[in-house]
């Protein structure tokens, strides 16, 4: 793993995702290096830094927000294209030390992140209004997640994070996504994670299916073989399919009293 240092110029950008004001990104690039993440098309990143194999470190972000803060209101989103508690975080600590800067001022916290690593920070979470933590667990099945999301906990210990979180208080979700054709799309593993959600305090889930970007599709076929993904690009790409997932969600959602939400 490449860990590299580097000076971010500013700390909160405007945020076009719903329900979001701003976006925080303590990180670029990211030691998860799931198979399905598009933020290496979002960044324009060149063919040479192969998705999960670096990582920036913006290392004089927590004392730019110092200042930006002041100017801030709304909802700041953590983790909008980087996971803020990929295993780096453990050292370095920046999304704690933005989280502290955060907890003086006046914005609300929405974290999105695939670690049980959030939990440590429970002792400032809980003294912010409004804050919500997100986990994605796009399967319970070890094997599959390990697949898709090689660097990322094993769905029991995220699902066990969710589960402390909302005991402390704090208002949790799942984010069942993406939805891939024959991986994680059959009712059975769909069912297995929101009964999961349910289990461990959830407010909701919200999903989405499997959004095809160039970089995206070129990691995927060297991952999977060409023709494994030409099946499962044509398949994410039809409405029908599409279709039947989003209603088996919901349905399933409902029977295990949950809330769902479309993510866009």
């Amino acid at each position: 793993m490449n860990i590299r240092e580097a000076k971010a110029s500013t700390a909160l950008s405007p945020s076009k995702l719903p329900g979001l004001d701003w976006a925080l990104n303590p990180y670029r690039g990211c030691q998860h290096g799931c198979v399905y993440c598009y933020s290496a098309d979002v960044m324009h990143m060149s063919a040479e830094d192969e998705w999960g194999t670096f990582v920036e470190v913006r290392r004089n972000i927590p004392v730019i927000l110092a200042r930006e803060k002041k100017k801030c209101s709304g909802t700041v989103g953590l983790g909008t294209v980087t996971d803020p508690y990929q295993p780096i975080e453990g050292k370095t600590m920046l999304t704690r030390y933005c989280l502290e800067q955060l907890a003086a001022g006046e914005c609300r916290v929405c974290i999105q992140t695939k670690s049980d690593l959030v939990t440590r920070d429970i002792d400032i979470l809980r003294t912010m209004k409004g804050a919500e933590v997100g986990i994605t667990v796009s399967t319970m099945n070890p094997e599959i997640a390990a697949m898709l999301e090689p660097g990322a906990p094993e769905p029991a210990k995220r699902m066990a994070a969710l589960a402390m979180l909302s005991g402390a208080g704090i208002s949790t979700w799942v984010f069942l996504g993406p939805i891939i054709p024959g991986m994680n799309d059959s009712s059975e593993s769909m069912e297995a994670v929101i009964k999961a959600a349910k289990q461990a305090g959830c407010s909701k889930v919200i999903y989405d299916k499997l959004r095809l970007k160039p970089i995206l599709r070129e990691r995927m076929k060297k991952r999977f073989g060409y023709s494994r993904t030409k099946d499962m690009f044509r398949l994410a790409g039809e409405r029908d399919w599409e279709e039947r997932v989003f209603i088996d969600i919901e349905v399933l959602c409902d029977d295990a009293g949950i809330k769902s939400e479309k993510a866009f």
